[in-house]
């Protein structure tokens, strides 16, 4: 068994299941954004902090799989972003699967989930960071020659290019990269490229 768990917890319930619940003890590595504990739809009932259990995928409980054409795969808080833009533009063609584990990767909850969803269906990752940065290339090599390359499923991405920074280092620009990133998760039309990123203008 593995020396620890990565993970990436959008809700509270989920948040504090594993270490208290599960009969093993490990170190628990969890990253989650400060803005996700003060997001009004980032919550858990009192049921569900008291009778619940960890999932490490959460499916698209709204989705209805006979209409779905693209599944989008995502971690952390764009998923709020995503969730957003979709109900605002009533779009009900697109899936929102959630991986709030990454290590150990969960196969057999992922392929469950997928099961769910035509296998014409396009399958994408959705993340904020750089494609050379977060989980993209960690994702991408569970199906390529990991657990989930059985399925014989080709993943795309949806996310920011490469950059050797994490930050554009202008809040207008970043803006405008979210906005692409999301318009193109859910194949929407948009004027900004995506991850066209530009230097902030100088200031005297």
């Amino acid at each position: 068994m593995a020396g620890l768990a990565d993970s990436v917890r959008q809700t509270p319930e989920n948040g504090k299941r594993p270490n208290i619940i599960e009969p093993w003890r490990k170190p628990l590595v969890v990253f989650t954004p400060k803005s996700l504990l003060r997001h009004p739809r980032c919550v858990s009932s009192l049921a569900d902090l008291a009778e619940g259990r960890f999932e490490p995928v959460l499916d698209d409980g709204g989705a209805n799989p006979t209409r779905i054409r693209r599944v989008v795969m995502v971690a952390g808080k764009l998923y709020y972003d995503l969730l957003k833009a979709r109900e605002d533009q009533k779009k009900d063609d697109v899936a929102l699967l959630r991986l709030e584990e990454f290590y150990p990767f969960p196969a057999a909850e992922l392929t469950r989930a997928l099961a769910r969803y035509s296998p014409s269906a396009e399958l994408v990752w959705a993340q904020e960071e750089p494609k050379n940065m977060g989980a993209w290339r960690f994702v991408r090599e569970q199906f390529l020659d990991g657990p989930m390359r059985e399925l014989r499923r080709v993943i795309g991405y949806v996310g920011r290019e490469e950059s050797a920074s994490p930050a554009s280092g202008s809040h207008k620009v970043h803006v405008a990269e979210q906005e692409a990133i999301v318009a193109e998760a859910l194949r929407s039309a948009v004027e900004t490229p995506l991850a066209v990123r530009q230097a902030a203008p100088a200031t005297s």
